[in-house]
């Protein structure tokens, strides 16, 4: 017997279905995973040809010769190459939010295949398990019928516990999640005061804006709140949740493009700002109620658990 009343077989295979549970869930998480690699790998890939291209004519304008340039074009080359610069460090940003998202959807798969490997061969440790338990239900004949039932407590124990952290794991990354939407809504929350391109461009609010760096740290919160979001996706998934709030799980992933992709598209920063506060908005709304619901799914969750510990101690008494 061990300290709880059960046996060391029997305890063994209450662990051993928890972490069958466990290894199923991330299975199921590996095949979305590299599908979500695969096109961040893609998007990574596309922005890197682009920097290139942007590199290259900013290279070919700087080699010109001015001195076989006539005086009167001199203006137009100078000015072409402003601009090109200015393409070559958008398209640099663009290279490196890709990048970075490219390399949080590696780590994902690399965490998934790591735990993977970690379970090990289970099937052949239930097989050795289950010899083990035969022997011990040998030992006393008079208790196989309770023996029977003890075994299938020990699976329904295993599943419920691997499920209890599932969710705790989930509520964790909601509030992870809150809290890095409540700060780009921080970030982005003057949105309707900054104004447009043509006030940039006219210098006073953009020369601020520079000196702050809103701009950067508005980025630098949605990146945060974009692999926050991510990660929660992948969470609800073990839990089977298929939306947050009005949001498909499958789209948390690519829920802030809007702002990855058009933030250099048209200069329209004021705009992309305003749209980026709103889906924030929406996404931190969806992840206060998820994690109301999570909440909700634990307290039945840990009730059952307690209740199929009743029904063990009893068997065992």
């Amino acid at each position: 017997m061990t300290d709880d009343g059960g046996t060391p077989a029997l305890d063994a295979l209450a662990e051993l279905a928890r972490e069958q549970a466990e290894h199923d869930a991330a299975a199921a998480r590996l095949g979305p995973a590299r599908a979500r690699l695969a096109a961040a790998t893609d998007r990574s890939e596309s922005a890197s040809s682009d920097l290139a291209g942007e590199l290259e004519d900013v290279a070919r304008l700087e080699q010109l010769s001015l001195t076989r340039i006539l005086p009167t074009l001199r203006g137009r080359r100078d000015l072409d190459l402003d601009r090109e610069k200015a393409e070559a460090q958008a398209a640099q940003y663009v290279a490196a939010e890709a990048e970075a998202r490219r390399e949080a959807a590696q780590a994902d798969v690399d965490s998934l295949v790591a735990q993977l490997a970690r379970s090990g061969d289970l099937a052949a440790r239930r097989a050795d398990l289950l010899v083990a338990r035969e022997a011990e239900v040998a030992a006393d004949p008079s208790r196989r019928e309770t023996a029977a039932q003890l075994d299938s407590l020990a699976t329904e124990l295993g599943r419920h516990r691997a499920r209890r952290t599932q969710l705790e794991e989930a509520i964790s990354a909601t509030h992870a999640a809150a809290r890095t939407l409540d700060e780009a809504a921080r970030h982005l929350g003057g949105a309707d005061d900054w104004a447009s391109v043509d006030t940039f461009l006219g210098g006073g609010l953009f020369t601020d804006m520079v000196k702050y760096h809103r701009i950067d740290d508005a980025a630098a919160r949605m990146r945060e709140a974009d692999a926050a979001l991510g990660h929660l996706a992948t969470e609800l998934a073990d839990v089977g949740m298929s939306a947050v709030g009005g949001i498909e799980v499958t789209d948390l992933t690519t829920f802030f493009d809007v702002w990855f992709d058009n933030i250099f598209s048209d200069w329209a920063v004021r705009n992309r700002v305003r749209e980026a506060a709103a889906r924030v908005a929406q996404a931190r709304l969806g992840v206060e109620q998820t994690g109301t619901v999570l909440g909700t799914r634990l307290t039945e969750c840990t009730s059952e658990i307690e209740v199929l510990e009743q029904r063990r101690e009893s068997l065992l008494a």
